[in-house]
């Protein structure tokens, strides 16, 4: 069997980074369904929803400046 992950460190993240995209798709796609209805939200999920979109987007906009990072650090090594 191949090792994909190093660590456990490296699977909890790659579970994280699966978690943020597949939430913020979610909640993405739910808002789909109301078109053409007037719908009243209630407060408390609203505020559950919104709290995770800017848990994901400050994660995985960390996660892409950590990895441009990397990449740059690499590219100047092997020049």
């Amino acid at each position: 069997m191949m090792i994909i992950h190093k660590s456990l460190r490296e699977l909890l993240e790659d579970c994280l980074i699966i978690s943020c995209v597949s939430g913020t798709v979610g909640i993405a796609l739910k808002f789909t369904t109301f078109f053409n209805i007037w719908v009243q939200f209630p407060g408390w999920p609203n505020v559950c929803d919104v709290a995770f979109l800017i848990f994901s987007s400050l994660f995985l906009g960390w996660r892409a400046l950590e990895q441009n990072k990397r990449k740059k650090t690499e590219h100047s090594t092997a020049s």
